[in-house]
């Protein structure tokens, strides 16, 4: 009959409805969202910052390396080394 998920979507919201309008389960269900929600809050709150200014201090120390990084040196074709019959590179 209710096949799939979104079937029971109508079921689910009336029954939050009607649990949340009750005030002391209302009540109780607020409590456990800011037990969840609040340290959720906090931890973003620290960590967001932190994650900002080590995105950008490792772009900053890339671009550093980048400049002072010196030319590459081709190797000519006298260099290089020949390969002989029998010889496997």
């Amino acid at each position: 009959m209710l096949r799939y998920f979104y079937a029971w979507t109508p079921l689910v919201l009336v029954a939050t409805i009607v649990l949340l309008a009750l005030p002391w389960l209302g009540l109780i269900a607020l409590i456990i969202v800011s037990l969840v929600a609040v340290p959720a809050l906090a931890f973003a709150t620290v960590v967001a910052p932190y994650l900002l200014v080590r995105a950008i201090s490792r772009r900053l120390q890339g671009r550093h390396i980048a400049s002072h990084r010196p030319a590459v040196v081709r190797a000519s074709t006298a260099q290089r080394p020949t390969l002989r019959k029998g010889y496997v590179s």
